[in-house]
């Protein structure tokens, strides 16, 4: 019997009324307990103790997103450009402050639901799809329950919501639930089930976090591809469930028009555009988080390349977690691979296992890697092979599921011969231990391989390489144990000394709880594990999120002007909450421009770059002399780690936001115009603000410009109006970032074309006379996705309604 969400509802014989069947409603929110209290035992610090992610990833998005709905509140529209990090970049295309174009989130908004706590519902989401999409391959409802929690427990998924990567658990959280809805639209064809993967598929893309995504869609259609070639569905009617197929995920498509619409348009000017913009080092930068086939070994072995943070001394350039999935589930998964080995869905997971694995490994074996790369739509533009292993970790549930289920059916008296071999086995085992641990010559063996971890001192070098063996023996015995236990309750199963059904469920809790103990140091690693704690109370993560003595003082100054948050305060994103533009800050996806000019002048280290830039202000976290700056303040500066005492310099001679330039220069590349700005040319001739430096093949290069007055300025977040006067042509520069492809200016109404100046910077030429010159950021491009996102909804939600009130009958059943 197939069983799936509908299932729970079925047609009463007067006028097809929907009514709720007593029985499978009682047993879903059984279903949803049992996964509740999973997540509060393992999240338990995240759930009873207000404890949230301290990491840059998490901190990233709380400031910038409480600043843009600030500025959302205040303009009454949806901003797409935010003017407080480095010197300003969009939002949306970037990738930033989506949470406002997820339908879901307005449904819920009422609830005032914090992040953590949606994550961790998106969680539960997850484990009910993938107990929906077992049980309607009718797996028993224990075996399936099962699947769903090894889903939740991947650690994986725990270090995304422990280390702030939200989007991607969120995104990663409907992948099985895309797999439950393809399958029953293949299967049965109904224009209802088109609807329902359209709106999930949609629902998943508008989480925005594409390589998962990716993932989740590959995995679908080739779904999609072995149950269509399966010999179960007549082909005269896979041409119709084809196109019903087509039909849900370009509504899919359509619902994400709004993010995806302009952040492909900024993908060629941000820094992951240029990092995969093709030759070697874009390669190199995609395969950066290879796995390599040894460290595949942490599926049984938690601790063997250590378990992230100092001690982790594997291939990747870093990690917070291993990729584990535990002996026993493990040992369950290839028994359900076995009992479905005849069947094409045991075939499509053992595709699809190796498929992962095999682009997981990306450089330390690039055949498959590569064809995917070259070959593959948006492939090449992600970064991490390894997350890949998303695929695996899915088909390892469900497999794993499947074993249960298998064990629930077997007859006790066959395993007699499995065990006796896994006994075996398992003395073996316990044999190659000893051996190793006699006289220390696993521990010496393992020493030799540690690299040096990147520590200060003698001590603490020693005491890594201690807590790496420490881990690597832990494991082991942890393996050992756990292998001991599933015999051993196999055993008194089979012996009759507790029920055979009994031993199977509690075979089944010893694999959770493995799960759940891997996941638990993630949430909460030990003081002995050398690694830092990613969560933080919720209190004192709140002062980094409110105005304090430095960004009080700096709010209350003449604007437009922007800070320098020198050194360790270069990455602080809290300025933003209180309207301070800075050209520092932490953004994975700045403009590719602006990365560059960070390389090429040290961070901006040169006071004619921050002058250039507008900068009134210099904060430092320790004093320091310069006959240009001045001391303005001292102050401390809340942040998540706690007070940082600040210096705040005022910068004289700062260039103003909007100036004229009375001359342009040309140079041959950025070396020679990095020079320029900060003062090393030797160029007695070239002083600030009396020369804009171009590319030596623009018209402009060379040109003498007539000095103009500026008699007003004004501006948003996403416009500017300057009106000037000059008695010839002038050469107007405003201090903002250059970015063409969405701002565009215009002279009295007219287009003109903005042109690049001092390498980062907007500029016009404008004519003799006053004029007024206006900089507009084009929402073009956006208000279209929107457009296109609300249409699409609205179609898949009529496919939904039509085929539940016309009887679902897209094509017939088979």
């Amino acid at each position: 019997m197939r069983v799936g969400l509908f299932s729970f509802f079925h047609n009463d014989d007067f006028g097809g009324v929907v009514v709720l069947k007593k029985n499978g409603v009682l047993s879903f929110l059984l279903v949803c307990a049992g996964y509740i209290l999973l997540l509060a035992v393992v999240y338990y610090p995240v759930v009873f103790q207000a404890m949230v992610p301290a990491a840059p990833d998490a901190l990233v998005p709380a400031a910038l997103d409480t600043a843009l709905q600030q500025l959302q509140h205040a303009s009454g529209r949806y901003p797409l450009w935010q003017p407080w990090v480095f010197s300003g970049m969009p939002t949306v295309e970037a990738f930033s402050y989506l949470s406002g174009l997820y339908f879901p989130n307005s449904a819920i908004a009422f609830l005032h639901l914090d992040g953590m706590l949606l994550q961790l519902i998106h969680l539960l989401f997850g484990g009910v799809g993938m107990y929906l999409f077992l049980r309607h391959q009718s797996a028993a409802a224990a075996a399936a329950w099962f699947g769903g929690a090894v889903f939740m427990l991947n650690p994986a998924l725990t270090a995304m919501l422990v280390h702030g990567h939200g989007s991607q658990l969120m995104t990663a959280a409907y992948l099985p639930w895309l797999l439950w809805a393809a399958m029953r639209l293949m299967e049965r064809g109904r224009l209802q089930d088109a609807g329902m993967l359209a709106i999930l598929a949609g629902f998943q893309l508008q989480r925005s976090h594409v390589q998962i995504a990716w993932y989740s869609w590959l995995f679908m259609l080739l779904l999609v591809l072995f149950l269509s070639f399966s010999g179960r569905i007549p082909l005269r009617r896979l041409a119709a469930r084809w196109g019903l197929l087509a039909v849900a995920l370009g509504c899919a498509l359509l619902m994400s028009a709004a993010i995806w619409l302009p952040a492909s348009g900024y993908a060629p000017w941000s820094v992951r555009g240029m990092a995969s913009g093709g030759g070697g080092s874009a390669w190199e930068y995609a395969t950066l988080w290879s796995m390599h086939p040894i460290e595949f070994s942490t599926l049984l072995l938690p601790g063997i390349f250590g378990f992230g943070g100092i001690t982790y001394w594997g291939f990747m350039p870093f990690t917070d977690f291993p990729h584990y999935t535990g002996v026993i589930v493990l040992l369950l998964a290839f028994l359900g691979g076995w009992s479905l080995r005849r069947e094409a869905l045991g075939r499509l997971f053992l595709f699809v296992a190796l498929l992962s694995v095999l682009l997981s490994f990306g450089r330390f074996f690039s055949p498959v890697f590569d064809l995917f790369y070259h070959a593959a739509p948006f492939f090449s533009r992600f970064r991490v092979p390894s997350m890949a292993l998303i695929m695996f970790s899915t088909v390892a549930a469900a497999l794993a599921a499947h074993g249960a289920g298998a064990l629930f059916r077997v007859c006790p008296e066959t395993l007699h011969k499995p065990l006796r071999w896994a006994s075996l086995a398992f003395a073996l085992l316990l044999v190659v231990m000893l051996m190793l641990g006699a006289g220390g010559v696993g521990e010496n063996f393992f020493r030799s391989l540690f690299p040096p971890p990147s520590a200060g001192s003698f001590d603490l070098v020693w005491m890594v390489n201690r807590v790496r063996w420490e881990l690597i023996e832990g494991a082991a015995l942890l393996f050992a144990l756990f292998l001991a236990i599933a015999a051993g309750l196999l055993w008194l199963g089979i012996k009759k000394l507790i029920p055979f059904h009994f031993a199977i469920h509690l075979l089944l809790a010893v694999a959770l709880a493995d799960l759940a103990f891997c996941s638990m140091q993630i949430v909460s690693p030990p003081p002995s594990s050398l690694r830092s704690a990613s969560l933080v109370n919720r209190e004192s993560f709140r002062p980094a999120l409110q105005p304090d003595a430095v960004t009080s003082w700096l709010a209350r100054q003449e604007k437009p002007m922007r800070i320098y948050p020198a050194g360790p305060l270069f990455s602080e994103n809290k300025f933003a909450i209180s309207g301070i533009e800075s050209v520092g800050g932490y953004h994975p996806a700045k403009l590719a421009r602006y990365e560059q000019f960070l390389a090429g002048t040290r961070n901006l280290a040169s006071l004619g770059v921050l002058k250039c830039l507008n900068v009134g202000f210099v904060l430092t976290a320790a004093p320091v002399e310069h006959p240009s700056l001045t001391l303005v303040k001292t102050g401390d500066l809340q942040r998540i780690g706690g007070p940082q005492k600040t210096w705040i310099y005022r910068l004289e001679g700062t260039m103003p936001r909007v100036w004229s330039a009375g001359r342009a220069v040309g140079v041959a590349d950025d070396g020679e115009l990095f020079r320029l700005l900060e003062g090393q040319g030797g160029e007695e001739s070239v002083r600030s603000g009396e020369a804009v430096f171009v590319d030596e093949s623009s018209p402009l290069a060379g040109k003498t410009f007539s000095p103009a007055i500026i008699m007003k300025s004004e501006r948003d977040s996403e416009s500017a109006l300057i009106e000037l006067s000059a008695a010839g042509e002038a050469l107007l520069v405003q201090s903002e970032i250059f970015y063409p492809l969405r701002w565009k200016a215009d002279i009295d109404g007219h287009p003109v074309a903005v042109e690049r100046l001092n390498g980062l910077l907007r500029g016009v030429v404008v004519p003799a006379g006053t004029h007024r010159v206006r900089f507009v950021y084009d929402r073009s491009s956006f208000e279209t996705g929107r457009m296109l996102s609300f249409a699409g909804f609205g179609a898949a939600l009529l496919m939904l309604v039509a085929g539940v009130f016309t009887g679902g009958r897209g094509s017939e059943e088979n």
